[in-house]
């Protein structure tokens, strides 16, 4: 029993001493979010006290974009005696969002909320992985989740730039690659991201671009037994939307 016990000591131990920088990349991240938190928090406290004083204009917004990160292979680092396989990252399918907006400008100050539901697709190739059938299967994750952004920025006429955090629930993820021995879904129920806004708006119309910048790369979500994956290709989001707020 007390081998079962340290197990995942012992796990830890060999993917550290496997890959030195593990720990370097975890405190990263860790440090990234704790930053996303505090500043979401500030910017929800300002959207508080601002709509005390302030009338907001809501109404319903829609995004289609996609995925930044193109067609990769992915190192893999085996922790286990099993033969070689490969794992490719190939793409992703459009990104599709859908909710409510809510925006107010100060002058020359404006702020914007959003509750949006977003699904989009990626995918991947895996061959030679344990007693899989010989040649290259491909295996698709379906992400659905909520996202929360919060932008504040500056009105320069009919244009707005923004930036702010953004604060994604992971509602679900439906992974084909679950059918694989040793599989293990590894998606965080609360990420955090960061995104930059370019928009225009003409009376109760919102016309936006936005970059949303992950901190977590693709690999991040999923494990394949214990072994390590050496890949920082993140599913960055270029998006196009339409909104109009009354």
């Amino acid at each position: 029993m007390q081998i079962i016990d340290n197990q995942r000591f012992v796990i830890g131990v060999l993917r550290v001493s496997a890959c030195p920088c593990c720990d370097e990349i975890y405190y990263s991240k860790t440090v990234l979010d704790t930053v996303m938190k505090k500043l979401f928090f500030v910017l929800c406290m300002i959207l508080c006290v601002n709509s005390i004083q302030a009338q907001w204009k809501v109404g319903p917004k829609a995004y289609a974009g996609i995925v930044a990160q193109g067609p990769a292979s992915i190192e893999i680092m085996p922790m286990t005696d099993q033969k070689m396989y490969y794992l490719d990252f190939l793409g992703s399918s459009a990104v599709s969002s859908l909710g409510f907006m809510m925006y107010n400008d100060i002058g020359p100050i404006f702020l914007q909320a959003e509750l949006m539901a977003t699904s989009y697709r990626l995918d991947f190739m895996i061959s030679d992985y344990k007693k899989m059938a010989s040649g290259n299967h491909v295996f698709n994750e379906q992400f659905y989740i909520v996202e929360v952004p919060v932008n504040a920025g500056l009105q320069i006429g009919d244009f707005k730039v923004g930036l702010g955090p953004v604060m994604e629930f992971n509602l679900d993820m439906d992974s084909e690659m679950a059918s694989l021995d040793g599989y293990r879904n590894e998606v965080r129920d609360l990420d955090f991201s960061f995104q930059a806004l370019l928009g225009y708006r003409k009376g109760i119309l919102h016309i936006d671009m936005k970059y949303v910048n992950k901190f977590s790369s693709i690999t991040d979500g999923f494990a394949l037994g214990m072994d390590v994956m050496k890949y920082d290709g993140v599913a960055h989001r270029f998006q196009f939307g339409l909104g109009i707020a009354f």
